[in-house]
C-alpha cells in the first residue's frame, strides 16, 4: 500500500506539470524518431524510422519522405516493421499491396502507407518501428562524413503543373469522410561514415534516469521526462541535454516515451533497483 501511495503521488506530480502537453500537444503529434548508424566505406547500414505518441483512434494514412545525401548513400530496402504490419494488406484482397509503398528517387526515400478498411483494427495504432531503411555507403565516400536523414514533405507537385507538396501527411479519415490531421514532430537521423578508428563510439558519462544531469535520480527527473515524454511546449531546448534525454531511455529500446516514464517512477516507488535502470 505503501509503494502504491509513493507511486500515485509521483505519477499525480508528474502529470500536474505535463498536463497541459500531454491533453494538448502528445494527442495532436505523432512522434516520428530516424535512427542512427555508423559504418566503415563500402559497407551496410541499417537504421529505423520509429512512431510513438500515435494517437488511440489509429493512423490509416500516412505520407512523408526522408531526404537523404545521394553522394554518400546508396539505399536497398524498406521494410515494414511490426507497426505497419496491420493485417491490412491480406484484407484488402487485390489492392493488397497498394496499402505500403516506397521509393527511392535518388535523394528522397517516399513512404506511403493507407488503407481503405473501415475496421479500425486495421490501422496503425501501436508505438515502434514503423520501416527499417538499408543501404550502403559508397565506398568513395570521405572517412568522417556524415549523411543526414530528414523527414520531409514528398516531392512532388499536387498535380500537373501545380506547386509542390508541403504537407507530410499523418491522418485519420472516418468513416463518414471526416478527416483528422496530426502533425509530426520529426528527429533526424544519419549515417556517419569512418574507419575502425572513427567510428568507435563513447558512451556518455552518467547515471541511468537522471534526465536533468544533476547526478542523481528524484523526482525532478520524472517531471522532466513527464514533459519531455508529453512534447511540453514550454518546455526550453537548455532544459534538456543529450546526455539527459540519453539517460532517460531506461528502457534501452530507443525513443524516449511513456514506458521510460513508467519504469523511472518503479524505481522511485522501489519496486525496482538502479541496476535494473541500467539494463533493459
Amino acid at each position: 500500500m505503501k509503494k502504491f501511495k509513493i507511486v500515485s503521488g509521483l505519477m499525480a506530480l508528474a502529470m500536474a506539470v505535463s498536463a497541459t502537453a500531454i491533453s494538448a500537444s502528445a494527442a495532436d503529434s505523432v512522434q516520428v524518431t530516424i535512427g542512427k548508424d555508423t559504418v566503415k566505406a563500402g559497407e551496410k547500414f541499417s537504421v529505423t524510422v520509429d512512431l510513438a505518441s500515435v494517437p488511440s483512434a489509429g493512423l490509416n494514412a500516412i505520407d512523408f519522405a526522408i531526404d537523404y545525401d545521394e553522394t554518400l548513400l546508396t539505399i536497398s530496402d524498406v521494410s515494414l516493421g511490426t507497426v505497419g504490419d496491420t493485417g491490412a494488406k491480406a484484407q484488402e484482397g487485390d489492392y493488397g499491396d497498394t496499402v505500403f509503398s516506397w521509393k527511392d528517387t535518388g535523394s528522397q526515400i517516399v513512404l506511403v502507407w493507407s488503407t481503405g478498411l473501415e475496421d479500425s483494427g486495421y490501422w496503425i495504432k501501436k508505438n515502434g518501428t514503423f520501416v527499417t531503411i538499408t543501404g550502403t555507403a559508397k565506398s568513395g565516400a570521405a572517412n568522417g562524413s556524415v549523411a543526414k536523414l530528414e523527414g520531409v514533405a514528398v516531392d512532388r507537385a499536387a498535380y500537373p503543373g501545380g506547386s509542390a507538396n508541403k504537407d507530410i501527411l499523418f491522418s485519420t479519415v472516418a468513416v463518414d469522410g471526416t478527416e483528422t490531421d496530426y502533425t509530426a514532430a520529426i528527429t533526424a537521423g544519419s549515417v556517419t561514415i569512418g574507419t575502425d578508428e572513427t567510428t568507435k563510439t563513447t558512451e556518455p558519462k552518467g547515471i541511468w534516469g537522471d534526465v536533468d544531469c544533476n547526478g542523481e535520480v528524484n523526482v525532478q527527473d520524472a517531471v522532466l521526462l513527464a514533459r519531455i515524454v508529453g512534447s511540453d511546449a514550454t518546455l526550453k531546448a537548455d532544459e534538456v541535454k543529450a546526455e539527459g534525454k540519453y539517460f532517460a531511455d531506461v528502457t534501452h529500446d530507443g525513443p524516449v516515451d511513456a514506458s521510460d516514464l513508467g519504469k523511472l517512477m518503479r524505481y522511485m516507488a522501489r519496486y525496482i533497483t538502479a541496476d535494473d535502470l541500467a539494463k533493459a
